[in-house]
């Protein structure tokens, strides 16, 4: 084992966006301005299982097969199923000598999976916190093990992991090992006990008492997509969207102030962990990552709420990562793949490696070595029932989406339109690039590996 090999701590956010993070000033002083911040992050899944599925294999969903949140398209369950969690990130750190904590939330379905089977934690983990009553802000429950479940009745779901974590942290400084944690919070995501002034109909996240409020001044967010006037360049289900009323409105912009009110007491965790790794003398030798599984809609292109289609506003994604090699105050604007380019990173960080070959790139690669890279990131998207939902290319320049079960097909110039208010798909002047686009899109649509890079 070599002794210098870094702590690593990943801390995902659960529908976080992008223009969330300015009202973390912890964030933002204690990683961003000390580390690397990716400004062209994107996830290449924008809903929760699947994303949270290529961060643990270094896979697109069709190759880690976890197409949804449900069963039998995705799951914990079908993640068990098919063994795709039998060789993942946290089983080759495990395997090189790395001390593993998973803390929080895991892969959707794994309460029921758990309840019904007692089932035991995941392959690769020596200390199992997974998180159930995952929704429930106020009565958080966690199965350890090794450990019993154990229930945190009236105490506010945030934190208790920031203790969990805390305590890692101080138990860690006196082990030999390093130690990877996988720290993954619920904020901003809706969730109980419902609050009396919450939107009737939106959902939103409970706030601690001490937030309640304290960002009441936020208006709705501040793009030309909010509540797009022509969605004709648009597929049919954003056609059939109507116009956002004001009653509406004032709904999304209560969820706006909520989502963010609820990120400040993870915002004071990760101070708190930070100052733990300091007094612990770790700080030096740990690499913080910053993220979410991805983001969310508020409003633009006429949608109230969620996330899966590919518009800026979920696709975007946070992400900041400080510690060594990761020079601080240095923003990279080259696209990168949050969602297969983590596993590849933190492998190269910590000396380890995996058993077959993955389908993203190590940003500490793209840190040492700066420069473009002409590499196609997809993004994809299945229904419940498992039919393809779409398939596109995100590039530097331009994002192109076919939909297969309707023929139609998106296509944005994002540096001349970066809020992605008219497709181009039939502009005669991009015809030449849509006929490029939809030929590099069927040679790497199914890629697995190097042929993703």
């Amino acid at each position: 084992m070599v002794a210098d090999r870094p702590n690593i701590v990943l801390i995902t956010l659960d529908d976080a966006r992008v223009d969330d993070m300015r009202f973390m000033p912890n964030v933002q002083r204690l990683i961003n301005r000390a580390g690397t911040a990716f400004s062209e992050a994107f996830v290449s899944y924008p809903l929760c299982c699947p994303s949270r599925a290529s961060i643990l294999t270094g896979q697109y969903a069709h190759n880690h097969g976890l197409l949804h949140n449900k069963y039998p398209a995705g799951s914990y369950r079908k993640w068990v199923e098919t063994g795709a969690n039998q060789s993942t990130l946290p089983v080759w750190l495990q395997e090189s000598g790395y001390h593993t904590v998973m803390a929080g939330k895991f892969l959707n379905g794994y309460e029921a999976y758990a309840r019904e089977r007692n089932a035991p934690e995941d392959p690769g983990w020596s200390s199992w916190k997974a998180t159930q009553n995952t929704y429930n802000y106020r009565n958080l429950a966690i199965r350890h093990r090794p450990g019993p479940l154990h229930a945190y009745r009236g105490r506010y779901g945030t934190d208790v992991l920031k203790d969990i974590a805390v305590n890692v942290t101080h138990r860690q400084a006196s082990n030999p090992k390093p130690f990877f944690m996988w720290l993954s919070y619920i904020a901003p995501h809706g969730g109980a006990p419902a609050q009396p002034d919450d939107p009737a109909r939106l959902p939103t996240p409970n706030v601690a008492d001490r937030d309640r409020d304290t960002f009441a001044h936020l208006g709705n967010v501040r793009s030309p997509a909010f509540n797009e006037p022509d969605v004709s360049d648009k597929p049919s289900y954003v056609r059939a969207l109507p116009r956002i009323g004001k009653r509406m409105a004032a709904q999304i912009r209560k969820t706006r102030q909520q989502r963010v009110e609820s990120l400040q007491a993870v915002d004071r965790g990760i101070g708190r962990l930070v100052e733990a790794m300091q007094r612990t003398q770790q700080l030096d030798n740990t690499m913080i990552i910053v993220t979410s599984d991805h983001g969310y809609s508020l409003g633009e292109h006429r949608r109230t709420k969620g996330k899966v289609l590919p518009y800026q506003e979920v696709l975007n994604t946070p992400l900041y990562i400080r510690g060594p090699g990761f020079p601080a105050d240095r923003v990279v604007t080259e696209p990168v793949s949050m969602s297969i380019d983590l596993a590849p990173t933190v492998l190269d960080l910590a000396g380890a490696a995996a058993p077959y070959e993955l389908d993203g790139i190590s940003l500490y690669d793209v840190v040492r070595n700066p420069g473009p890279r002409n590499r196609p990131l997809l993004v994809e998207a299945w229904q419940p029932d498992g039919a393809p939902l779409y398939t596109g290319l995100r590039e530097s320049q331009y994002l192109y989406v076919e939909y297969p079960a309707t023929g139609e097909v998106e296509l944005y110039d994002m540096r001349r339109d970066p809020h992605q208010l008219r497709s181009r798909h039939d502009d005669p002047e991009y015809l030449d690039t849509r006929r490029e686009l939809a030929a590099r899109l069927a040679e790497v649509r199914t890629c697995r590996g190097s042929t993703c890079r």
